[in-house]
């Protein structure tokens, strides 16, 4: 509900089309004791959670036909220490 409630009100006032990149996801492999945790589990190369959240941000774009302008990341500090972490997060 947050990604799309936050998505749409950026789209649907004036100041949307300024808005070229959204990070979705941040630091999901570094939380700790995170209320996503709490509701799905500490397994974060398979966080659920995650996978939802691109899934409702890609409709969202969709939806304002802005699939093609608009990119969608994965944020996160020290990711060379933990290439592989990353890769099975995002293949997942």
């Amino acid at each position: 509900m947050y990604v799309k409630t936050v998505m749409n009100h950026v789209y649907t006032n004036q100041y949307g089309s300024v808005v070229y990149a959204w990070d979705v996801a941040n630091e999901v492999l570094h939380a700790e004791n995170s209320g996503w945790e709490a509701v799905y589990g500490n397994n974060k190369v398979n966080a659920s959670y995650v996978k939802k959240a691109f899934n409702y941000a890609y409709d969202t774009l969709e939806y304002f036909k802005l699939t093609n302008s608009v990119k969608l990341f994965y944020n996160d500090f020290n990711t060379y220490m933990e290439v592989n972490d990353v890769i099975k997060l995002v293949n997942y």
